[in-house]
C-alpha cells in the first residue's frame, strides 16, 4: 500500500503564541494540501496553543504528537512490529547532528523495515537557530531531508512473522542492495561527508590512497574529492597513486596529485571484498559498508553526471571492465548477512531468482566461491552507508 507522508518544522519563536499558531496551522494545510495520511511535527508544541483547532485543521490526517503518540529518538531502533515510526524529535539539528540525524532515520528503516519520519525543531534563542531538520527514510534509504518540510510517497511494507525464503524471492528485486535511481548521488555525498568529517578530527589536509582498474578504488577518490570540496580545500591535497592509463587520466581530470604521499592513508576495500576477498582496512576504509555492485552504480552515475568528457569516458571504461558477477555474489551476500539464511537456502534462492537471466554455470561459480570464501566482515574504521545488523533467522 502507498501512501503519502509528511515532516514539518514550523518555526517557534517564545512568548509569541499568536505567530506559533499561524506557523503550525499552515504546516498542517500544506501536508494535507499535499495529500498527506501522516504529518509528523516536532516534539515540545508550546502549551498555550489551541488544540482542538489544530486538530480541526488536520481532520482526518494523523498529525504527531497533535493526534497520535510518536516516538523519541533513542526508540528509533527497535520497532520490529511498526510499519511506520514517527519521531518528534525534540532535539533541535545543529550542523553536525543532522548528519547523525539522518543515519539514524536510515538505519531504522532498514533495521524495521519500516518508514522512519523525523521532524526536529526550528526557531531558536540566545543567538543559535535551528533550521527544523525534517527526514523520510525507507528500507535503508533517505527519500527526502529538508529544512522546514519533506513529502515523500512510501510503501507501506505487508509482515509476515515466519517470512518463508519464497516470500523474499517476491519482494526482494534481484540487486537486493541496490537503492533507488534517485538515491546514487547521496550515498556519494555521505561518504565525502563523513570523510570530511574525519578530516577535520584528526587535523588532517593530505588524504593519499591507490586507483587501479576497479569501482571501489574509484569511488574511493570520488569521496575524497567530495570531502576536500567540502572543506575548501586544492584537490592536489590528494595523492593518487594511479595504475593503468585510464587511472591516469582520470587523475588529470580530476587534478589530482599523482603518486603516493603523505597524508591520512584511505583504504578503497569495499563490503564485497571484506567478505568474500578477506580485505582488512588497516586505514580509514572510506567504501567499508558499500557492496561491489553498488560501487559500480554510483561510479556511473558520478561518470554521467560530471559534465566533463575526459573524466567520464575513462570511468565508464574501468566500470564495464570490471565485469565479474558482483550482482551474484552481493546478492548472496545480502541475504547470508541480513537474514542469515543457511547454505542450501541461499543456493535455492539464488538459482530461483537468477536462472532465467545467468547461465548455470556462472551461478554455480559464484556459489562455490562464495560458500568457499565468505566471512562475515569484522568492524573496521569507515562510514556506514548500508546497515549490516542481522534482521531474521530463516
Amino acid at each position: 500500500m502507498k501512501i503519502k507522508v509528511a515532516a514539518a518544522a514550523p518555526e517557534i519563536f517564545p512568548g509569541r503564541p499568536g505567530q506559533n499558531m499561524t506557523n503550525v496551522l499552515a504546516a498542517i494545510s500544506r501536508a494535507r494540501a499535499d495529500g498527506a495520511a501522516l504529518l509528523v511535527l516536532p516534539a515540545g508544541l508550546p502549551e498555550d496553543m489551541n488544540r482542538g483547532a489544530l486538530e480541526r485543521q488536520a481532520g482526518k490526517m494523523a498529525v504527531y504528537p497533535l493526534t497520535r503518540q510518536s516516538l523519541p529518538r533513542e526508540e528509533l531502533l527497535h520497532h520490529h512490529d511498526m510499519d511506520v515510526l514517527c519521531c518528534s524529535s525534540d532535539t533541535p539539528a545543529t550542523a553536525m547532528s543532522r548528519y547523525e540525524n539522518e543515519e539514524l532515520a536510515a538505519a531504522a528503516s532498514h533495521e524495521n523495515m519500516a518508514v522512519v519520519i523525523m521532524a526536529c525543531p526550528m526557531g531558536g534563542d540566545g543567538g543559535r537557530i535551528y533550521t527544523g531538520q525534517c527526514v523520510i527514510a525507507q528500507n535503508g534509504y533517505i527519500l527526502q531531508s529538508g529544512d522546514g518540510y519533506a513529502t515523500a510517497r512510501v510503501s507501506i511494507p505487508s509482515r509476515d512473522a515466519k517470512a518463508p525464503s519464497s516470500r523474499l524471492v517476491d519482494d526482494q528485486s534481484t540487486t537486493p542492495w541496490t537503492p533507488l535511481p534517485e538515491m546514487l548521488p547521496r550515498i556519494l555525498r555521505l561518504q565525502g561527508d563523513a570523510l570530511a568529517r574525519r578530516m577535520l578530527a584528526r587535523g588532517a589536509t593530505q588524504l593519499t590512497l591507490s586507483v587501479g582498474r576497479d569501482a571501489s578504488s574509484l569511488l574511493a577518490l570520488a569521496a575524497c574529492v567530495t570531502a576536500v570540496d567540502r572543506l575548501k580545500l586544492s584537490r592536489r591535497n590528494i595523492h593518487a597513486d594511479l595504475t593503468g592509463s585510464r587511472a591516469a587520466r582520470i587523475g588529470a581530470a580530476l587534478g589530482v596529485t599523482p603518486g603516493p604521499g603523505a597524508g591520512m592513508a584511505i583504504d578503497v576495500a569495499d563490503l564485497t571484498a571484506r567478505a568474500i576477498q578477506g580485505a582488512a582496512p588497516q586505514n580509514y576504509a572510506v567504501n567499508a559498508t558499500v557492496p561491489r555492485s553498488v560501487a559500480g552504480l554510483v561510479v556511473r552515475h558520478w561518470a554521467n553526471t560530471c559534465g566533463n568528457m575526459e573524466l567520464s569516458v575513462p570511468i565508464r571504461s574501468i566500470v564495464m571492465d570490471d565485469n565479474a558477477p558482483w550482482v551474484l555474489y552481493d546478492f548472496l551476500l545480502h541475504f547470508s548477512m541480513i537474514y542469515d539464511m543457511p547454505k542450501w537456502a541461499l543456493a535455492r534462492l539464488l538459482d530461483d531468482t537468477f536462472r532465467d537471466s545467468y547461465k548455470d554455470r556462472d551461478i554455480q561459480q559464484a556459489l562455490d566461491g562464495f560458500f568457499d570464501n565468505y566471512r562475515r566482515p569484522a568492524p573496521c574504521d569507515g562510514p556506514v552507508v548500508f546497515p549490516l545488523e542481522s534482521k531474521m533467522t530463516l
